[in-house]
């Protein structure tokens, strides 16, 4: 009966936990740069998100990473405390990476990276993608599947004449 429980609550743990990575790809990035590359994205949209990002993570999929998104734009700064892997951080500005910042130094808080600049998201990935996928500033990148990214400049007011 022990072994039972045990096994029971062992199980629970497990569900409770493919749930919620099942639950954590919201969307994709596209990046055409030399080499073709999708990666596949949580989104971190809340402050709660924004401040956890990836860390306490001891590895990410070599097809994973997170967005955060900043609306309105903004300049930002980005610490690697309690990340325990190296990233690239990709900042980007309306679907143009503006900068990149490559394999960050993991589970620090002396060194920060700045955006330098206002962007619309922060896109990080293993450290080493963007070397080994050939992506510069000034390439550009397509998001799908994330509804709290829309660069149309359209407008969404609509004017019936009667």
């Amino acid at each position: 009966m022990k072994k039972a429980s045990i096994f029971l609550i062992l199980s629970f743990l497990l569900c409770i936990q493919a749930a919620d990575s099942a639950k954590a790809i919201e969307g994709l990035i596209k990046f055409s740069g030399k080499k073709d590359a999708t990666i596949f994205l949580e989104v971190a949209d809340t402050p709660e998100e924004k401040q956890k990002g990836l860390m306490n993570r001891p590895s990410l999929k070599k097809d994973r990473g997170m967005v955060f998104i900043f609306r309105p734009p903004s300049s930002v700064t980005f610490w690697m405390k309690d990340t325990l892997i190296p990233l690239d951080m990709i900042f980007i500005k309306e679907g143009t990476i503006v900068k990149i910042v490559k394999n960050t130094e993991p589970n620090q808080t002396h060194i920060l990276y700045s955006s330098d600049e206002i962007i619309t998201e922060v896109v990080e990935v293993n450290g080493g993608f963007a070397d080994e996928f050939e992506i510069k500033a000034g390439d550009k990148i397509t998001f799908e599947n994330i509804a709290q990214i829309d660069y149309s400049k359209k407008s969404k007011l609509m004017i019936v004449e009667n």
